[in-house]
């Protein structure tokens, strides 16, 4: 079996009960084009598992198609590896679980409604913003979605690319329990050991038998619709390739409203002292100290989300400032690496997603060319640092961004 790739862990426990996990909650646990062919390579191996599907870090179950492949030439469409692990999804042997425990986005949506039950919890909604990035779903997609969220709400998402809440989603039948946060586990497990608890034939037969009550649309109108999305990811393409990259995350990574910090990192209090974590109970009591000690400072400061993210931010420098200093110190400094690291994956959770090298190098490219500073060397590297932060500090990896600018400014 092909080990899963970044981005995505498995994990199994003694009773046949598999646990897929979107990792990368920094980046609001997108599906790269290499998950999706794990995905539909190992959903052909399976042989009658129960398999529960989550994302990490509470905000977001899945934040949808990794963009970054979308201004990337491929063979066939972009989203052709999203067709064939929903598509292995729902020929597999296996029962499929969504725990939802965060905003669904775009493809997100879809992976949702390809398992067989969907359980969420309130404060949750599910997004598809086709119309805003310019593509046109799979006519297997689009039936999917109407099968879980019938011909209203889908409409509302992908023709009004409205955000459906949880409420909306249950009442339509897309979410077959709806919980407050605190019972999400204990639902999930019931409803696991319900799956389990039953003969394994007829599962097997009705589930099946529910996953395709329509059928698909016919090969003609396959084609057409295959035809028309061809051109749509092409002029899709194109629009970013112009624009220099990817669309400007909003402040919340995804153009999500935003979730009171200090409400969630409060329920991970709770879930860590039921689970005696003594890792995670550390990195918040830190976390907990420096705000009360901003708040008791006399400045005025109000107890916030700006609060928190400014109090997780300046904890976040400190910590990849540290790491160099362990990692000089070898195997001595492997145990305080180790806390580092942990730490620093903890809080980068809350904060904005940073935009990685390749994606700041398309920016810095753009922003160059734009303002004809190529070749100029460094005495441009202010001005083009001035730029980046003017329209994108809340993005930018700094460190990254001035070794960026450096090199291409250096480029003839």
């Amino acid at each position: 079996m092909t080990p899963a790739p970044a981005g995505i862990c498995e994990h199994a426990d003694d009773g046949g009960v598999l646990r897929w996990e979107l990792c990368d909650p920094a980046r609001s646990n997108p599906l790269s084009p290499a998950i999706l062919r794990w995905i539909a390579e190992r959903s052909v191996t399976l042989r009658g598992e129960i398999v529960m599907v989550r994302g990490r870090g509470g905000r977001v179950f899945c934040g949808g198609f990794d963009l970054r492949a979308l201004a990337e030439e491929v063979g066939g469409l972009p989203d052709a590896p999203l067709g064939a692990a929903i598509s292995a999804m729902r020929a597999a042997d296996a029962t499929f679980v969504a725990a939802l425990d965060g905003h669904a986005i775009g493809a997100g949506v879809e992976l949702a409604c390809a398992c067989d039950v969907r359980i969420g919890r309130d404060g949750i909604h599910f997004e598809i913003p086709a119309s805003r990035l310019g593509v046109i779903y799979r006519a297997e997609g689009l039936a999917l979605l109407q099968h879980v969220f019938g011909n209203s709400l889908v409409r509302r998402l992908v023709l009004l690319g409205e955000r459906i809440g949880a409420v909306d989603a249950a009442a339509h039948g897309a979410l077959d329990h709806l919980v407050a946060a605190p019972a999400l586990e204990e639902t999930v497990d019931a409803v696991v050991g319900g799956l389990r608890t039953g003969d394994a034939a007829a599962l097997r037969g009705n589930r099946d038998a529910l996953r395709w009550p329509a059928g698909p649309p016919s090969p003609a109108r396959v084609a057409e619709h295959e035809a028309r999305r061809a051109r749509a990811f092409a002029d899709a393409r194109a629009r970013l390739r112009a624009r220099g990259g990817l669309p400007k995350p909003a402040s919340s990574g995804l153009g999500l409203p935003p979730m009171a910090i200090k409400d969630d990192i409060e329920a991970r209090t709770k879930q860590a002292r039921r689970d005696r974590d003594e890792a995670t109970l550390n990195v918040i009591g830190m976390i907990k100290n420096r705000v009360i000690t901003e708040l008791k400072s006399g400045s005025g400061t109000v107890e916030d989300d700006a609060l928190w993210l400014s109090v997780l931010g300046a904890y976040v420098k400190q910590l990849r400032k540290a790491i160099p200093e362990f990692e000089k110190a070898g195997e001595r400094g492997r145990e305080g690496l180790a806390d580092v690291q942990f730490e620093l994956a903890f809080c980068e959770q809350f904060l904005p997603a940073r935009l990685d090298e390749a994606a700041t190098l398309v920016l810095v490219r753009a922003l160059v060319a734009e303002h004809g500073l190529l070749g100029q060397g460094s005495k441009a590297a202010g001005r083009v640092m001035g730029l980046l932060m003017k329209n994108h500090r809340d993005t930018l990896d700094g460190d990254i961004a001035k070794a960026v600018v450096d090199r291409v400014l250096s480029e003839s």
